[in-house]
């Protein structure tokens, strides 16, 4: 009897299943629960994007890109999606896709303030001062909006250090050139 109940579980009941997993720190479990929910449903988007999490939690970057190239299908205006993607492409070097996914990512929310500051990072490991320090700048910003003082402190900083380094004030970047 257990296993037809396990067969009349809808894909939003795995779903559920795989986050209490994750919560549980049960990987495998919460991996199987997932999979379950996009047999079920392959257009089940959170399924897809929180196997990605998953995955790029345990370094998998790779497969988390998969699954996040999977929910961006199906969710293609979701600037979590991107910056997700953003984020995996950067760790596995496809600089050009991270590039991609930050810009949409902020183009879908002008006010995504991680986005905004990994995107700064980005530039500064090409030497692109100026867009460095705009997106430091916005990302700062709202921060402080935000009240995310860490975050915001931190952003300030290296404002302050890429001034120095591109001899570039803050008052210089605040528009770029598409």
């Amino acid at each position: 009897m257990s296993s037809e109940q396990q067969t009349e579980k809808t894909a939003e009941q795995y779903f559920q299943d795989g986050l209490a997993f994750s919560k549980l720190g049960d990987d495998r479990r919460a991996f199987e629960s997932y999979k379950k929910a996009i047999a079920l449903d392959p257009d089940h988007f959170l399924a897809h994007f929180n196997i990605g999490i998953r995955y790029g939690k345990l370094r998998m970057n790779l497969e988390a890109g998969k699954s996040f190239r999977a929910a961006l299908r199906l969710k293609p205006e979701s600037p979590m999606v991107h910056y997700s993607l953003a984020v995996v492409s950067n760790f596995i070097g496809e600089m050009d896709e991270a590039f991609k996914h930050y810009k949409e990512a902020i183009r879908i929310n002008p006010d995504f303030g991680r986005a905004h500051s990994n995107l700064a990072m980005l530039y500064y490991g090409i030497k692109s001062g100026k867009e460095a320090i705009h997106h430091l700048v916005t990302a700062a910003d709202i921060f402080k909006r935000t009240g995310d003082e860490f975050m915001e402190n931190n952003a300030r900083n290296l404002i302050q250090e890429c001034s120095k380094e591109f001899g570039l004030a803050p008052e210089d970047c605040k528009t770029l050139a598409d």
